[in-house]
């Protein structure tokens, strides 16, 4: 035997009226825990489904000329293969974070014949990481990569360390750096 279920008009109707202010509230909510709109982008597709992208960060360049002996100075590379999301600042040869998260970045270098090269990764002023070659008889290149945890508006460059050399035909002495995950 099948009985019809019945409910009472009023109470339907309330449940209906909770429904429907609880998927505004979620809507709301949703709209609100985005809110870094440097670091996601939202679409409303619907009511019902939304649309979200990660800021995707890239850049790799060569340096782009032979030098320098003398003090420390930060390396600007020029030649730019590859350049997502506007964090690599082309005239200062410096990185600056746009977002808080986890980052990789390498750099490799090629040294000549009569000086050694020494180059060093520094963060907001700090060394972090280092590659190095005395002088040789041959034409060493080296590099070093590493993954770091940035916080937006963090610098991260390349010095060439007092009385080394650095040399760079063909593109051989290269920065490179990506955003892994934003946090």
């Amino acid at each position: 035997e099948i009985k019809a279920l019945t409910c009472p008009l009023q109470i339907c109707t309330d449940l209906l009226q909770e429904l429907g202010a609880t998927l505004e509230k979620l809507q709301d909510l949703l709209c609100n825990c985005v809110k870094f709109t440097s670091d996601f982008s939202v679409k409303c597709v619907s009511k019902k489904w939304y649309h979200i992208e990660l800021k995707q960060l890239a850049f790799s360049a060569s340096l782009g000329s032979n030098g320098f002996f003398g003090p420390d100075v930060t390396l600007v590379y020029k030649n730019v293969f590859i350049y997502v999301g506007d964090a690599y600042q082309q005239a200062t040869g410096i990185y600056i974070a746009p977002v808080r998260g986890v980052y990789y970045f390498s750099f490799f270098h090629h040294s000549g014949t009569k000086h050694g090269t020494t180059l060093a990764l520094y963060r907001n002023g700090k060394h972090v990481a280092l590659t190095h070659n005395n002088l040789s008889n041959n034409t060493p290149e080296n590099g070093n990569g590493l993954t770091l945890q940035l916080e937006k508006g963090d610098q991260v460059y390349i010095i060439l360390r007092k009385s080394t050399w650095i040399w760079n035909s063909e593109n051989v002495t290269v920065f490179s750096g990506f955003l892994i995950n934003p946090m």
